[in-house]
């Protein structure tokens, strides 16, 4: 899949939780934007800035490219989410990344911090509704807290419709009313009682070595488990 300059306009751009931003966007000419479930790309965000975004639609949606961004950092990036109008012309590079979903029959966790799931979307979409895939597949997404977390439904939705996927969140400093998991991803790992897995990480490099190095420790084979750094 050869990497190309393409021209997009914006369809939608919505606040889906505190601070971040759920973006589609409809390539313009009628071009086809072949990618890998779990690949980015990236976009024009400033005359001088250009921001990298995992693409969270699976590849074989054609109506729209989607992507999720958070804006706490204040950056061109944040600032381009936070002001981008419906109809707005955007450029955008891609597909880029080696971090993609494989399919095989052993069972797969994805283990994901903030918009560090939004690769995953399109992976698991991929997975389920693409491919039909029937290998176990367990989703563990962490966020801090109850204002921050979003694609809860549409996990909800896909464990609804596939018995062979199953969804856990867990929020790190939830409200005294939450009554879902507490702690961070890492104590989920519970969950994980084969050494004979795949596993998908994507957060900050500290969440990722910490995972990394439990599963390590429960036996998973380095060569089982595919990480990407996401902020």
């Amino acid at each position: 899949m050869a990497v190309k300059n393409y021209q997009a306009v914006i369809t939608a751009n919505d606040l889906v939780a505190d601070k971040t931003h759920r973006m589609r966007l409809r390539l313009e000419d009628g071009e086809s934007f072949e990618f890998r479930a779990g690949q980015f790309m990236n976009l024009q965000v400033a005359p001088t800035a250009r921001r990298s975004y995992s693409i969270s639609s699976s590849p074989l949606n054609k109506d729209y490219l989607e992507t999720y961004a958070d804006t706490h950092a204040g950056g061109p990036g944040s600032k381009f989410f936070e002001s981008a109008v419906v109809g707005q012309e955007v450029s955008l590079l891609g597909p880029l990344g080696s971090f993609f979903y494989e399919e095989r029959e052993k069972p797969v966790f994805f283990i994901a911090t903030g918009t560090g799931c939004t690769p995953f979307i399109s992976m698991i979409r991929y997975a389920l509704e693409e491919v039909h895939s029937e290998r176990q597949i367990i989703m563990i997404s962490g966020f801090r807290f109850a204002g921050d977390y979003f694609a809860d439904d549409i996990f909800n939705e896909m464990q609804s419709k596939f018995s062979n996927f199953k969804y856990y969140l867990t929020l790190s400093k939830p409200e005294a009313d939450w009554k879902g998991f507490k702690g961070r991803v890492t104590e989920r790992l519970e969950l994980v009682k084969s050494k004979d897995v795949d596993a998908y990480i994507c957060g900050s490099q500290a969440m990722i070595n910490d995972t990394e190095a439990i599963l390590l420790n429960k036996g998973v084979p380095s060569s089982q488990v595919f990480y990407e750094q996401f902020y």
